[in-house]
């Protein structure tokens, strides 16, 4: 066999995997509307389990309902409602042996700003009337992200936006917010310490559910990544300036997880180490390979389980969601470079 680790067993933490196939997060659109696990949803993940995977990391789910809200099928674990629906997935892929991650996530300033504001009072009017969402969809025909090319349809949202949350005070690092130029302001401190407990509430439901894990969202240009990055973290307080105060939000997540799940629940960290800024013209910009690999370094130090290495933000979408004229395994040696600096596992992730 080429791969002969492939079907051996591992550990991540505490955790035994039975393979060391992991399927990792993808956006699949099939939660229900007010963030909870559906039926398809679960089902969905209940196939990929009887298929053999060793590791589930479910899409990327919100810890709050106020600007954590990127789309319209997204799961939330922000209430402690949450906790039975996923309770039935995790028990379904728990039949075939698989095991499941839950991943964590805020997009800071890269989100389409009309759903923080319009998903608040949508979630409160379903809450009053049951078929209000088949309403908001047939009314509006569906709420797709091209609506936000029609100069009319901005005209109107532009009126209940606003600010997006993002850990700088420039407008996204070139001058442009890489949606749709929407305005971005530093988060205040006591905004950072809320998010902070938001993150670890919403870990605490996942074990609560009886998942296996968390994973932090910090790639692809979201907010953790934009306190990472000294592209889109232009701070001068604790949280930016030099690699440790850009890190210090990570690390009192993962302490604050910690304190409230145990040692013996396992944290993935989903780190972008490195931003390809040169393949846009901008070299030497934001993370690079050499600090990415000092981040996944310091990640180990905070005592995390595993790290998954991707790569890009939404400036360089294209280093993360390649096309198909990008070759097979052209970004394996990031997960390498890592590798040979940690003793934890690694996953390497996309086009391998």
């Amino acid at each position: 066999m080429k791969y002969p680790n492939l079907f051996t067993s591992m550990n991540i933490g505490s955790v035994p995997i039975k393979n060391r196939a992991v399927m990792t997060a993808m956006c699949v659109g099939l939660a229900n509307h007010d963030g909870s696990v559906s039926e398809p949803l679960a089902a969905y993940y209940e196939e990929r389990a009887r298929g053999g995977a060793g590791l589930i990391i479910t899409e990327c789910t919100r810890i709050n309902e106020d600007d954590a809200v990127s789309h319209s099928s997204m799961l939330s674990m922000s209430h402690d409602r949450y906790i039975a629906p996923l309770k039935d997935a995790v028990d379904r892929v728990h039949a075939y042996g698989t095991k499941l991650f839950v991943q964590l996530f805020h997009p800071g300033r890269q989100n389409v700003v009309m759903f923080p504001a319009l998903w608040r009072f949508n979630e409160r009017m379903a809450r009053i009337f049951p078929r209000y969402w088949d309403l908001f969809f047939k009314i509006t025909g569906g709420f797709d992200e091209s609506a936000m090319d029609d100069p009319k349809t901005v005209k109107r949202m532009r009126r209940y936006m606003k600010p997006l949350l993002a850990p700088s005070d420039v407008p996204c690092g070139l001058g442009v917010n890489p949606i749709r130029n929407q305005a971005t302001k530093a988060m205040t401190i006591p905004q950072i310490k809320t998010l902070i407990g938001q993150f670890v509430a919403a870990a605490g439901r996942v074990q609560k559910a009886g998942a296996d894990g968390v994973e932090l969202h910090a790639a692809h240009g979201y907010l953790l990544q934009q306190f990472l990055s000294p592209y889109t973290n232009r701070r001068e307080d604790e949280y930016g300036g030099t690699l440790e105060n850009r890190m210090r939000l990570l690390k009192e997540i993962i302490d604050g997880i910690r304190k409230e799940c145990g040692k013996d629940f396992p944290i993935s960290v989903r780190l972008s180490v490195e931003e390809y800024y040169d393949m846009i013209g901008y070299a030497g910009q934001g993370i690079v390979l050499e600090e990415g690999v000092k981040m996944a370094k310091c990640l180990e130090s905070f005592g995390i389980d595993v790290l998954n290495v991707s790569s890009g933000n939404y400036d360089t979408a294209q280093t993360s969601c390649e096309p198909v004229s990008f070759a097979q395994g052209w970004r394996k040696y990031l997960a390498k470079a890592v590798k040979d600096e940690v003793r934890i596992p690694v996953i390497a992730a996309n086009l391998i």
